[in-house]
């Protein structure tokens, strides 16, 4: 009996990767996008899919969009912005968009609802191993993403005590084909000689392909309830850097931007934005975790959903097939 699957999100980075993967194993997709979104790709990359326009923010679309005893519901649409003028409208699309679909989901009868937050939902941690047991400090590290990722599981969570079943996926930093604003824009930096500088950070690297697999893996092996951190190759954002100057044929830089620099580039980037009101290549939110480096242990998700890690290597190769 073919499996049906419903998406928010499917425009993006993450659910085009899903949506194409899905139809591959022989789901029937529901794909859910906004008016203004460009579905060309979607409509390539997954043909047969069943394209139905609306807003996660507009419960109402959204009970319309979604179809009766749907097997599985793919909450991947998010606002990953990372600036304080973004703040209401991420609350909005975050949070309230995820009590919209999961209010949809216990009306519709959908089997299960699989979450995609973030890895940022635990907050911001200085020095510790994150595991899912770690407790969130998303209420108090001053980062409006992490939050309203932190409060849309809650929301996600409260469908569960409702009869509805629930797994949440927290990836790391995602890399993989169809992207064009996240890392694409490094690589793209570097190819063109326009790279601004390099921050210290650097954290968990993930490909997509293997997130959007273990996505597919948590309809039947994500337990009820559960979250399951997706990490991947840790490195520097310098080690990265220097991997695809060698994918590119470029010299390889050696010093990273020291975070002093990094701090007054923000503050003149912030006075430009303020008179021409545009957002700047650089904010405060930005910054914050440009500086830092998380790190995870994502043993649970390899247990449990069969999650696996790609080199670096080939998140870069494939990233730049899709450029």
């Amino acid at each position: 009996m073919e499996k049906t699957a419903f998406i928010t999100g499917a425009t993006g980075f993450l659910g085009l990767n899903l949506a194409e993967l899905l139809v591959q194993q022989g789901w029937q997709v529901t794909a859910l996008h906004r008016p203004q979104s460009n579905v060309e790709i979607l409509k390539k990359i997954a043909p047969g899919v069943q394209l139905t326009q609306g807003n996660i923010t507009n419960l109402s679309s959204v009970m319309q969009a979604m179809p009766k005893g749907v097997n599985a519901v793919f909450h991947v649409a998010g606002n990953t912005g990372q600036w304080k003028n973004y703040n209401a409208q991420q609350y909005e699309d975050n949070v309230t968009g995820t009590v919209n679909v999961v209010q949809a989901a216990l009306t519709k009868g959908a089997g299960k609802l699989i979450h995609t937050s973030s890895h940022s939902a635990f907050g911001i941690h200085e020095g510790v191993i994150i595991d899912e047991n770690t407790p969130s400090n998303a209420l108090t590290c001053g980062s409006n993403y992490a939050l309203t990722k932190y409060l849309s599981e809650l929301e996600a969570l409260k469908g569960m005590e409702q009869g509805l079943e629930i797994t949440i996926l927290n990836p790391c930093k995602i890399m993989g084909k169809y992207d064009n604003n996240n890392w694409a824009q490094l690589i793209i930096a570097v190819k063109n000689n326009k790279l601004p500088g390099i921050p210290p950070g650097g954290g968990m690297f993930c490909h997509v392909k293997d997130v959007a697999q273990a996505h597919i893996n948590a309809v039947n092996m994500g337990q009820n309830g559960h979250r399951y951190l997706l990490g991947g190759q840790d490195a520097t954002f310098l080690q990265v850097l220097n991997l695809i100057q060698q994918k590119l044929g470029k010299p390889l830089s050696h010093k990273v931007t020291p975070v002093w620099a990094l701090r007054v580039a923000c503050f003149f980037m912030g006075m430009a934005s303020a008179v021409t009101g545009k957002e700047p290549q650089l904010t405060p939110e930005k910054l914050s975790m440009l500086i830092k480096h998380p790190v995870c242990n994502y043993q649970k998700a390899v247990r449990h959903l069969q999650f696996r890690t790609s080199a670096i290597e080939t998140m870069i190769e494939d990233t730049l097939s899709t450029l």
